[in-house]
């Protein structure tokens, strides 16, 4: 092959800057990876695979690279777009300014050493996003603006010790800026004393979904882009006489592999947590009782967390929607049922024309306790596929009374009786129902009317699943949405859960809402 001049390339669609070329002007709008420094007056496209550093350009277009490295040499660089801030492309000091003080990855970053005061529960907050528009058919139109929450964790300090007045100076020097952040709800304590130089930490039972990855951005490393997913799981070791950070090369159910020994001994005991990426984006308010004693909560954005497994999901499903559980009825969950009169038309038709469309402000308030490793993922998985505002559910409304069947019914039958004792006006509309069996067994029926013939009927809209037997109880259920995009997971122990939820009922479905199009 004979070498070539040429005096313009267009390599629009080339994975990598072509070699061989001695070009006046590139364009590299579609370079999936830029190397160290393509020398493109002198390269040898058959035997490169990668090209070599430094390109010698008159004008060099960055704007769609999505592995810049350095050194990048040209005459027209734009520092904006580049995903990695680096030292070595003979920028000003200036210029680091927009990627902050620490431009390498492997940089150090602060870390927050200290234990959260358990006395108060730990708030982790999930944040989604959702457009909620009510339509003149009485419908509502909801759309997704965030499917992954950002997350949130608020920790309480105040421990009566002289430690916790370093907190307000720690903050003082990170706020806003990115640092190592605990989880002390997947803390892990020391069965047996570890000596200087061990590979592994004896441990209790640890849970390696809380073991994510520190990192929650992508990062553009020598090699390559690199996900979350692929980083490093850093801990935080708290022992009596001081902390370290320790980098995990595996987690086991009773060990923790470590990537480089210990430096010194750890004492039984020591508690071992967690760390994820993550920025103080609230100011900290502390009470001070005595001097160098004080007492507050800390607010801290940290890195997304990984999709929890819907598989653990055993929900019931009705009509399309999953049947969320009751809450907690110790707490007397309230219910605020409410009407407004909206003026949907306000076209200048005729008055008659017009329609003011009264719809329900009913909403639930209930508080759910999730105990155990199982259920606090099975509420996560939950809370992930509702997504805030955006997914419905049904849930006992508990308006309206509890229904006992008085005969057995089998499946061919399309109507159960019931005590009319019971039977309320509650229990004349259009609803769903969940059927609880005495053998702790329930299934989710849509009911129609009741009427009184011998006793109480009520009559279904849908097959039954399985036969009822006399003495099972029916709860009426309401569709339903959460009425607020943000949800505060309060953990009181790391195996107790509160979550407290505030559910709107929605409108019942008409017009167009039950029927589904297919494009031809």
């Amino acid at each position: 092959m004979t070498e070539r001049v040429l005096a313009e390339t267009l390599a629009e669609a080339a994975a990598q800057p072509a070699a061989m070329a001695q070009v006046l002007e590139q364009r590299a709008e579609a370079i999936s990876r830029a190397a160290f420094g393509t020398l493109a007056a002198t390269a040898l496209a058959e035997t490169s695979s990668q090209p070599l550093p430094a390109p010698q350009l008159p004008t060099l277009w960055a704007e769609t690279l999505t592995e810049p490295a350095p050194p990048l040499r040209a005459t027209a660089l734009w520092v904006e777009v580049l995903r990695r801030d680096t030292a070595a492309a003979a920028m000003v000091s200036t210029a680091l300014d927009a990627f902050g003080e620490t431009p390498w990855p492997e940089a150090p970053r602060g870390v927050f050493a200290f234990r959260h005061d358990w006395a108060e529960p730990l708030v982790e907050r999930l944040h989604w996003a959702t457009g909620v528009v009510r339509l003149a058919s009485g419908n509502e139109a909801r759309q997704a603006q965030r499917r992954v929450p950002r997350r949130f964790f608020t920790y309480h300090m105040g421990h009566g010790r002289a430690s916790d007045a370093l907190v307000a100076e720690w903050l003082a020097d990170h706020l806003g800026r990115l640092a190592w952040w605990p989880l002390p709800q997947h803390a892990v304590t020391l069965t047996a004393a570890a000596a200087a130089g061990a590979q592994w930490l004896p441990v209790t039972a640890a849970n390696a979904a809380g073991f994510v990855p520190a990192r929650g951005r992508w990062r553009l490393e020598r090699d390559g882009l690199h996900g979350p997913a692929e980083g490093q799981r850093f801990a935080l070791l708290i022992a009596a006489d001081g902390w370290q950070v320790l980098t995990l090369a595996e987690v086991e159910p009773e060990r923790l592999w470590l990537t480089e020994p210990l430096t010194r001994p750890i004492p039984a005991g020591a508690s071992v947590l967690p760390l994820v990426e993550g920025v103080a984006v609230e100011p900290a308010e502390f009470t001070q009782g005595v001097p160098g004693i004080m007492a507050g909560s800390v607010t801290a954005q940290v890195a997304f967390e990984p999709m929890p497994d819907e598989g653990l999901l055993d929900d019931p499903w009705l009509d399309g929607w999953p049947v969320w559980p009751d809450g907690n009825w110790r707490d007397d969950p309230s219910v605020t049922a409410q009407a407004m009169v909206t003026a949907q038309d306000l076209s200048p038709a005729d008055p008659w024309v017009r329609r003011d469309d009264p719809w329900p402000t009913t909403s639930f308030q209930r508080r759910f306790l999730a105990a155990g490793r199982e259920d606090i993922a099975r509420w996560r998985a939950r809370l992930y596929r509702a997504q805030g505002r955006l997914g419905a559910c049904w849930l006992p409304d508990g308006l309206a009374p509890v229904l006992h069947v008085t005969a057995d019914a089998d499946i061919e039958d399309g109507f159960l009786r019931v005590g009319a004792a019971d039977l309320a006006a509650f229990w004349h509309r259009p609803a769903g129902a969940l059927i609880l069996h005495p053998d702790g067994s329930r299934q989710p029926v849509l009911t129609a009317g009741c009427h009184r013939d011998d006793g109480g009927v009520l009559v279904l809209r849908c097959g039954l699943e399985a036969p009822v037997p006399a003495g099972s109880r029916l709860l009426r259920l309401a569709r339903c949405r959460l009425d607020h995009d943000a949800v505060d997971l309060h953990w009181h122990t790391p195996g107790l859960v509160e979550i407290p939820l505030t559910l709107r009922r929605l409108p019942e479905p008409r017009g167009n809402d039950r029927a589904v199009y297919t494009p031809s």
